[in-house]
């Protein structure tokens, strides 16, 4: 087994010179001698200890007028394990976008000195995303993070400011002038599509579907939804998600449970608060007791052995993911059994559809019924013109 670099500098004594020197590895990988002045001396101690903090912090510690961008890419990356990640520990998603977007970067300029970066070197980038495929609107987001990773290398003196002044200068692709192609607007979910979906889906995640479709959270504030978050002193209960999109602004998101929720709830009651409302581990659970509860045929006391420890078992909650492909499997499955009872004739197909469309149809619901600002309420937007986009 190799032996593990020590990413702390060392602080020792140069024979030849009498000097004090530092090795370490810097982000690149490559190692470095650092002279830190005259051996024990104050002056080499705060060196030391300076290049140290440098180091933990992934800021440069040498010379930078050579850096490429490959080496800008581990830098920012480095900063992007730590910066974007929830109170818990565990990274957001905008970690994987990043990711993407450095993908094709280092794929096109990787070589390329970082202060040598321009306009033209950023619509290179940016005509290899959209020749892979992405649509308008993520290209347009994904240049925003190249961009991003360049003000990054400004911001700790990596890259001159002026690169980071000629990339502001490339604007964003424009609907209908650019060989992207453009996505449709999300929309709301026909209900009888969610109504024809509900019997094929199990029933936790036929709360997360209802749960949603009443109070009108995202998928994700849904599928974190726990006892222990759910302040039920008075009529109507107010779920307080512990980690939510705007978080990390500081921002609070509360959510009204009104009666109709609170009976869909009364359902899902557990021992423990602070596990998972809506969990595929209890619902597996659930569907073995209710299959022994069911059995005909007797229970032998010997059994054939099983796994204890399987490769795959269920978690204790949700994910967007996973909800979402539950949704989808439920969707096919109903297009399945119609088209069976159809024999062979034309049938209504259920077009698929997504969780976030439920948050659009109950904006929507609001909106048509209150009022505008009422469905700003229930989303929890800051801006009424963010509610527009989903009502």
């Amino acid at each position: 087994m190799a032996r593990q670099r020590n990413s702390t500098p060392t602080y020792r004594l140069h024979k030849s010179s009498g000097q004090a020197v530092s090795d370490f590895w810097d982000v690149s990988g490559k190692k470095r001698t650092v002279s830190l002045g005259a051996w024990q001396s104050p002056e080499s101690k705060q060196s030391h200890a300076r290049l140290c903090a440098d180091v933990a912090a992934g800021r440069p510690t040498g010379p930078t007028d050579g850096m490429t961008v490959n080496e800008l890419c581990l830098v920012f990356l480095k900063h992007a394990e730590t910066h974007y990640r929830r109170p818990d520990g565990t990274p957001t998603d905008e970690l994987a976008n990043v990711k993407y977007s450095v993908k094709v970067l280092r794929e096109t300029h990787g070589d390329r000195p970082a202060a040598e970066f321009g306009p033209l070197a950023l619509k290179a980038v940016r005509d290899a995303m959209v020749s892979r495929g992405w649509c308008r609107r993520n290209v347009n987001m994904h240049t925003g993070r190249v961009r991003r990773i360049f003000r990054h290398g400004v911001e700790n003196e990596m890259v001159p400011p002026s690169v980071l002044e000629g990339l502001k200068a490339v604007t964003g692709l424009q609907s209908g002038r650019t060989a992207a192609r453009d996505i449709p607007p999300v929309l709301p979910v026909d209900p009888a599509d969610v109504i024809a979906t509900l019997p094929f889906l199990n029933r936790h995640v036929r709360g997360l579907v209802e749960f949603q479709r009443l109070t009108g959270c995202r998928p994700g504030e849904a599928c974190s939804l726990r006892w222990a978050d759910i302040d039920a002193t008075a009529d109507v209960w107010v779920y307080r998600p512990a980690q939510h999109k705007n978080a990390h602004r500081g921002k609070g998101r509360s959510i009204a449970i009104g009666p109709k929720c609170q009976s869909l709830l009364a359902g899902f009651a557990a021992d423990d608060n602070t596990g998972f409302v809506f969990s595929p581990r209890r619902e597996r659970a659930e569907r073995m007791a209710a299959r022994a509860a069911a059995r005909k045929t007797k229970m032998y006391a010997e059994k054939k052995a099983t796994k204890t420890d399987p490769e795959r078992s269920p978690g204790e909650g949700y994910t967007v993911a996973s909800y979402g492909y539950a949704v989808r499997r439920a969707v096919d499955a109903a297009n399945e059994r119609r088209a069976r009872l159809a024999n062979g004739g034309q049938f209504d197909r259920v077009n698929r559809w997504h969780p976030n469309q439920l948050r659009h149809l109950r904006a929507t619901e609001a909106r048509k019924r209150f009022g505008l600002e009422a469905a700003q309420v229930i989303l929890g937007h800051a801006k009424a013109d963010v509610t527009q986009i989903y009502a």
